[in-house]
């Protein structure tokens, strides 16, 4: 076997995998059959495969399954542990392994633990390795509770973390510390200093983001323009940061200052474990590390490098350390685009390689590597952030080999900055004109026609759909020997794009507050989205879950009323790039001075304002819409206010009902019978003052849906109200219990 770490790399996967999917008494069940067989044709010479083949996948298999199931084992066993003591100021112990600060907080890790300390209780007495009591509230760390979320235990669970804490106070058990990890992190915070007396604010932190890792300064509208564009990745630490940095160094040595092989490689490497340990253990950097020191070691042996090997060996070290990791993003993207680039491309260069060596052989290489890693990876990039950047692979021409001059010259000018020479302003002017260049391309990419499409979430079929026509298309290309084949990749992309979608109804988990989405036919609708609770909700639930469903334009936007519980993640969603096409608010908002800002940003982003009363109604293709309330009488309680209305959508019957009470209620059932509603979305988040017993057994609902936040003090969902519900025989579901309900319309 000419690659024996395929053999390794695929016995690790495939052992994590089913290790963590399935458990060891069914995987014995299942693995028992293709395994006797697989012997029985090897010891029949059936099929040629040496026996110390099977022997190594079997065993490399059954270790990486047991260690993942060791880690979740440990995991349930840590959290259990941590969390049987739930008051509010029990107390959880650790070594501290990091040190952080973000905003206002100050961030520690420990084994298992991560806790959240305010900047102003913080004495700056706690050291790398010392043992501290924090004191506060244990939580296990959650899944997004919407779809689209940010997953922050899967993404913690890379870091072998699974619970947080809120501190209230801490005390330094052990002053014992652990002095290469209290070193890294003084040099760390030495080298932000520097750079923040260099830069300006806002390249500071950028240069931060791209030499340390450091984001808690990251200008968060810079970072979203680069991400839009598809050049985030220069604002991590990456294998490309790695990898300048790794065989910049390397060639220094051996080529301008004629070191040894051995002295350079090894210097190299040195350098490569030192920079890991300053700016943190992410999976880029371990990949690229390792990648690149195994390439040292070929250099200095003689022998020839095989990117596919040196990849193999990298993922399944990687694998072993931190068996979650091959579930993140990180090791997904890192792994998947450097299999693309040295596996698929490479491969496919080879095969159509002209034997002449020109220019346009040049352009057609550049423009393949560009364009076929962000075609390869196209799937994974929707998966985790649903659309795709139109002309991120032009961009990604230009600034990745702009890219070592940021570098250089920034670490250079901190260079020249600790040795006091006044020429430190004119090395880190490259720098900051490269970032201002950045900054005015993706201005002007953000500018252009379909910039950014929305593709939302694809489905498994749609992927294996995609990645068969890819290969058809590269196979085609390379038996009929003609390039142009491959621009057939190109629109292959849009199998990818969500050309169907289900009609649904969607009753978001926004906290205290409502947050409801609708898609009926081609319309996307929003009732209300706002929260008290949750202070990002337009940023960190409303936008992502938008894109998750492949929406960029809501056709309809209700507003209840004005509270902010009901409108602040639609205030955001004005000023975002998902466009508001109709706003629907209250008769009332016409001359109500608390809908001012709302109705402003409306103008402002092109939105139609509109209002509705009592017998306004809509009808459009299979959606039906009747407003019940409010009327057209002025109201005090802006909460009497709210938009109540009927939504008739293939044969189902929604009532929505944002905040009104129970006087509303009575003067609603005055103007006649509402008949059974299918849904109800039960008022004022199930407060005592609204669900008027007579207004439940008018409207009959089957279901019922209660949007409000945990543990809030204002005592929602009243008993009362719950009650009233279950004498009607409704069945109820809560959101802060829940999370998103999703109903299908048909």
């Amino acid at each position: 076997m000419r690659r024996p770490c395929i053999l390794i790399v695929t016995a690790c996967l495939l052992g994590e995998l089913l290790g963590y999917y399935i458990s060891i008494l069914k995987l014995g069940v299942i693995c028992v059959i293709p395994v006797s067989v697989c012997f029985i044709l090897v010891f029949k010479k059936t099929i040629q495969i040496k026996k110390i083949y099977i022997l190594i996948f079997f065993i490399v298999f059954s270790i990486f399954m047991l260690r993942i199931k060791y880690e979740i084992r440990f995991e349930k066993e840590f959290v259990s542990q941590n969390m049987n003591n739930v008051k509010e100021n029990s107390g959880i112990c650790g070594n501290i392994k990091s040190i952080s600060f973000k905003d206002d907080r100050v961030i520690f890790t420990s084994k298992g633990m991560i806790y959240y300390l305010d900047a102003d209780k913080f004495d700056g007495d706690i050291h790398i390795g010392n043992k501290v009591c924090f004191y506060g509230k244990a939580e296990q760390i959650s899944s997004g509770s919407n779809p689209g979320e940010f997953d922050a235990k899967s993404y913690y669970r890379t870091k072998s973390i699974y619970c947080k804490m809120a501190v209230k106070k801490y005390t330094v058990v052990d002053k014992s510390y652990d002095f290469a990890g209290q070193f890294f992190f003084n040099l760390r915070q030495y080298l932000i200093r520097r750079i923040d007396s260099i830069f300006d604010s806002k390249n500071a932190g950028l240069i931060k983001a791209i030499i340390l890792g450091v984001r808690a300064d990251l200008d968060r509208d810079v970072y979203k323009m680069y991400q839009k564009n598809g050049i985030a990745h220069l604002l991590a630490i990456s294998g490309l940061h790695v990898s300048l940095l790794g065989i910049g160094l390397y060639k220094l040595l051996r080529k301008v200052l004629q070191r040894s092989f051995l002295f350079s490689a090894s210097f190299s490497s040195i350098f490569l474990l030192f920079y890991g340990l300053l700016v943190g253990d992410g999976v880029s950097i371990a990949r690229a590390g390792s990648m690149l020191v195994l390439y040292f070691i070929a250099e200095v042996l003689g022998r020839s490098y095989c990117l596919i090997s040196a990849l193999c060996i990298s993922a399944t070290a990687i694998c072993l350390i931190s068996p979650f990791e091959v579930f993140g993003v990180g090791f997904q993207l890192s792994f998947g685009a450097v299999l693309s680039l040295g596996g698929v491309l490479a491969f496919v260069m080879k095969k159509l390689k002209k034997a002449k060596k020109s220019c346009s052989e040049k352009i057609f290489e550049i423009i393949l590597v560009s364009v076929g890693v962000q075609v390869l990876t196209l799937p994974l990039v929707l998966y985790y952030f649903y659309s795709f950047p139109v002309y991120a692979f032009l961009l990604n021409i230009v600034v990745i080999p702009l890219m070592s001059f940021v570098l250089y010259s920034a670490i250079l000018s901190i260079v020249l900055n600790m040795m006091s020479l006044f020429l430190y302003k004119y090395i880190g002017l490259i720098a900051v004109c490269i970032l201002n260049f950045y900054e005015f391309i993706c201005t002007a990419a953000s500018h252009l026609p379909y910039h950014r499409i929305v593709f939302g979430r694809p489905e498994f079929t749609q992927i294996l759909i995609y990645y068969t026509v890819l290969a058809i298309v590269a196979t085609l290309s390379i038996f009929k020997r003609k390039r142009v084949i491959l621009l057939l990749c190109i629109p292959s992309v849009f199998i990818l794009f969500p050309f169907f979608r289900n009609d649904e109804v969607v009753y978001l988990d926004v906290g205290q507050g409502d947050g409801i989405y609708m898609h009926v036919d081609d319309m996307d609708i929003l009732i209300d989205c706002g929260s008290t609770s949750k202070l990002s909700l337009g940023e960190y639930t409303m936008e992502p879950f938008l894109l998750y469903k492949g929406v960029d334009d809501i056709e309809m936007s209700f507003v209840t009323h004005s509270d902010i519980d009901h409108i602040s993640g639609v205030l955001y969603l004005l000023d975002s790039d998902i466009r508001i096409k109709n706003l629907y608010l209250p008769y009332q908002a016409m001359n109500d001075d608390s809908y001012d800002e709302l109705k402003q940003k409306a103008i402002n982003s092109g939105t139609n304002v509109m209002y509705l009363s009592r017998g306004d109604n809509l009808k459009l293709g299979h959606l039906k819409i009747d407003c019940l309330w409010p009327d057209k009488n002025p109201k005090e309680n802006v909460n009497e206010q709210s938009q109540t209305f009927i939504i008739e959508a293939f044969d189902k019957r929604l009532l929505f009902t944002g905040d009104i009470g129970k006087g509303s209620e009575e003067s609603i059932l005055k103007y006649g019978n509402i008949g059974k509603v299918d849904i109800l979305k039960v008022a004022h988040h199930g407060s005592k003052n609204s669900s008027l017993k007579a207004f439940i057994e008018n409207v009959s609902p089957t279901y019922a849906v209660i949007s409000y936040g945990k543990n809030n003090h204002y005592g929602h969902p009243s008993p009362k109200t719950l009650d009233t519900l279950r004498e009607k025989g409704c069945i109820i579901y809560e959101t802060a219990k829940m999370g998103a309900i999703e109903v299908k319309l048909r």
